[in-house]
């Protein structure tokens, strides 16, 4: 009898073991499941918020920001009326408003390609999402049914059939997997039906931008049309003169934008070099006495008849052929060689977005990827390019963008 009580009590002990085990597990298990559920409502909702922007409003700011960039070009390319008949003036003034709709329609269709492949990548993604969770869905559906049907009477059962205390430790330990195989499989049903639910409602803000885009391309070409067809109305009725300096004007404007272009091309693959630049002035770039500016930043020069351009940088003269030209500051090459106007030209990369640029040279004294230090020889001053007599055009762009190099060198 007394053999019997202790055999009872000992499986009252085991099981009161077993149990506060459990009631511990489940207990952290579910606070760290409700922590992941608020971490992942925290990201739905922020997720949900940068859906949610309004897509006309983003149109309207691409529009602005369009506007501007081309208010920046018109504000470098002037013409002086005083020297252009009103028909070459207006062929002009239209062709400024064609390139603005061709850069904006540009502009366009490059989100609508984006977003196309974004609303595609999204349609599959969304596919097959649904077809996981219909999966998963059906696993916890089948076991959340076998559970009712088991009972708790069934887990008791498979404990104590247990033949040693190994065995039953075994068995608790398998049926604690169970557990928290279910817990996934609910916390992974909960999340794919979020991300299906954020999927939904990305292709539905994609879509009605698809349609606002759309819809404003097709303006912008019919204004690009009528634009064309108004310009060559005009261009119909010009001299010969006239002709001959419209084709000059057009000639010098296509230039300028190719090379401004290529300028634009080497500027981005500037990020592939890791390099600071380390503040501090520059040095004067012609290593010579007695030079000095002859064409300061910001004056206007005239390219030819009609036409003034901004100038982006400064013009040093008293510069004999062959005159040293020096790296203002430490940094890598990233051009050497001819470019259009600028005649042979040299671009240095000093890090942190700066360039400067060296151009109009009689001959090039580096090369593309060399490693500089400020005052290395990397040029001789030559009347190359556009250009009346030998001196050194010096730029500095920070960003792409020029800068008036005197902020960062000094006129000795």
């Amino acid at each position: 009898m007394v053999l019997k009580i202790k055999k009872i009590l000992c499986v009252l002990l085991v099981f009161m073991l077993v149990f506060g085990v459990s009631y511990f597990s489940l207990a952290s298990n579910s606070n760290q499941n409700q922590q992941t559920n608020q971490n992942t409502q925290t990201q739905n909702e922020q997720t949900t918020n940068q859906i949610s922007d309004n897509p006309l409003e983003d149109l309207n700011n691409q529009k602005n920001e369009a506007e501007e960039k081309l208010e920046q070009a018109n504000t470098q390319l002037e013409y002086v009326h005083t020297e252009m008949s009103n028909t070459v003036l207006e062929i002009q003034q239209l062709d400024d408003k064609i390139k603005g709709y061709e850069q904006e329609n540009a502009q366009l269709q490059a989100k609508l390609q984006a977003l196309e492949t974004s609303i595609q990548e999204t349609t599959e993604k969304l596919e097959e999402v649904t077809q996981e969770y219909n999966k998963r869905s059906k696993q916890l559906e089948e076991r959340l049914v076998a559970l009712y049907e088991a009972g708790d009477i069934a887990y008791l059962d498979v404990l104590l059939s247990s033949n040693s205390l190994s065995d039953f430790l075994s068995l608790y330990y398998a049926m604690i997997e169970i557990a928290e195989y279910d817990n996934a499989l609910i916390d992974e049903v909960e999340s794919q039906k979020n991300e299906i639910d954020l999927a939904k409602r990305k292709l539905e803000n994609e879509t009605a931008e698809v349609k606002i885009l759309k819809a404003t391309a097709e303006q912008t070409e019919v204004v690009l049309k009528n634009t064309k067809t108004l310009q060559q109305g005009y261009i119909a009725q010009l001299s010969e003169s006239e002709e001959q300096l419209n084709t000059k004007i057009q000639e010098f404007k296509e230039e300028t934008a190719r090379i401004e272009a290529k300028i634009l091309e080497i500027s981005q693959q500037n990020q592939e070099f890791n390099i600071q630049y380390t503040g501090g002035s520059m040095i004067w770039p012609v290593a010579i006495s007695g030079t000095g500016i002859t064409s300061y930043y910001g004056t206007r020069e005239h390219p030819i008849a009609g036409v003034v351009r901004f100038h982006q940088g400064i013009d040093i003269g008293n510069t004999p052929f062959g005159s040293p030209v020096v790296a203002a500051a430490d940094g890598v090459v990233t051009y050497a060689g001819e470019l259009g106007s600028y005649g042979n030209c040299v671009m240095i990369y000093h890090g942190d977005g700066i360039t400067t640029l060296y151009a109009h040279g009689q001959k090039i004294l580096t090369q593309i990827g060399a490693e500089v230090k400020q005052g290395d020889l990397i040029m001789e001053v030559g009347s190359t390019g556009n250009s009346t007599g030998p001196h050194l055009h010096f730029e500095v762009r920070v960003n792409e963008s020029t800068t008036n190099p005197l902020n960062y060198v000094k006129e000795p």
